[in-house]
């Protein structure tokens, strides 16, 4: 049965975070990618109605998030719809954030300094050292891509500000032993922000031992960061500076955060919005859809009011979570020990605040550093 879709006129919902893919075109052939490869590239002209719809809705702090494929193998594209963005953003009083996810292979000096006038964000996906990285991350010949990415390297920090610059850590199953010392080896690099992101796919599923070394591996993490704070010395995991991005540290036990529109709005190069890129790229993809670009919002969403408390709100948020969860075949676990690790410590960061000042640095400096 066809989806019932009306124009946008009294939505009500706040979208904090959009998330705007493109393209699924890539210069890569990662194993682990679950982006379904048809080259299809966003319009100037969608970009606009999804954008309009982004800044009119409720809240004055925006966050644009554009990845792919690779975003940057359309990049006089990419800049239209900056500046389109910046633009509206202006136009509707928002202050707006934009972050670019790329695989870091074409950043070149044009891009870069386009990036740097813009004050834009830039993550690079490099999953640690060659051996980890080369794993998965790999060019359509099946070669890998760590020296490629790494020889970009010097350019972005030499160029980036540290608040504006992050690495996206994809962790394989089988790295999971070894996720401290590809950690360390990105802060070697430069880079003082890094989101660790576990990899799940059909082909990489963790069993039991590979989530406790993640586990484990993740303490030895958090341990350092907070030596590190005492002497001064600021390391950022992306997950915990959400933490501080939210009015208060939220309880592990509410199990329902926000409602889905606010921070997972994915649209994708065909117009059609999702709350999540593995439910928008499954085989199932029509019965997650849920409004356009051209069409807009489904009815079901028009009108409904987000209550943390409301039956219906878990049900709508768990229904697209855990279906989410399924569609990427990861044993969720390994992401909520990722979630629970980051909350506690906000938490813990957030009780030191109240006496040394360092910590009170700590969060201002964390909050900066928002990619996604």
């Amino acid at each position: 049965m066809k989806k019932e879709i009306i124009e946008t006129s009294g939505f009500n919902k706040e979208i904090y975070t959009l998330r705007l893919a493109l393209t699924t075109r890539c210069n890569l052939n990662c194993t682990y990618c679950f982006v379904e490869k048809n080259d299809a590239v966003f319009s100037f002209e969608q970009a606009d109605k999804i954008l309009n719809l982004f800044f009119s809705s409720g809240g004055d702090d925006k966050l644009l998030m554009i990845y792919g494929g690779e975003p940057l193998l359309f990049f006089p594209l990419l800049k239209k719809i900056v500046k389109l963005a910046q633009k509206i953003a202006t136009e509707n009083r928002k202050k707006l954030t934009i972050s670019i996810g790329t695989n870091g292979t074409l950043l070149d000096k044009e891009k870069i300094d386009f990036f740097k006038k813009n004050d834009i964000k830039v993550s690079v996906s490099i999953d640690g050292m060659e051996e980890f990285h080369n794993r998965g991350r790999l060019s359509k010949e099946k070669t890998g891509s760590f020296e490629k990415v790494i020889a970009k390297v010097p350019l972005l920090i030499k160029n980036i500000k540290n608040q504006n610059r992050s690495v996206l850590l994809g962790v394989l199953p089988e790295s999971a032993d070894k996720l401290s010392e590809n950690f360390l080896y990105i802060i070697s690099l430069g880079f003082d922000s890094i989101n660790i992101e576990p990899i799940y796919s059909p082909s990489f599923i963790w069993n039991d031992s590979q989530k406790e070394c993640f586990k484990e591996e993740l303490q030895k993490i958090i341990i350092y960061i907070y030596d590190n704070i005492h002497k001064s010395n600021l390391i950022f995991l992306n997950s915990i500076n959400r933490q501080f991005k939210q009015d208060e540290v939220k309880s592990v036990y509410n199990n329902v955060a926000r409602c889905p529109f606010y921070e997972n709005l994915e649209v994708y190069p065909t117009g059609k919005m999702a709350f999540s890129p593995f439910l928008i790229n499954s085989a199932k993809k029509d019965a997650y859809v849920m409004g356009s670009a051209n069409m807009g919002i489904s009815k079901k969403y028009q009108a409904c009011k987000y209550m943390s408390n409301a039956e219906k709100c878990k049900k709508c948020f768990s229904y697209y979570s855990y279906t989410a969860d399924a569609e990427r075949n990861i044993a969720e676990d390994v992401i909520k020990i990722r979630n629970l690790y980051s909350i506690y410590f906000a938490a813990k960061v957030s009780e030191m605040a109240n006496s040394n000042k360092v910590f009170v640095d700590y969060i201002s400096e964390a909050k900066k550093r928002i990619f996604e």
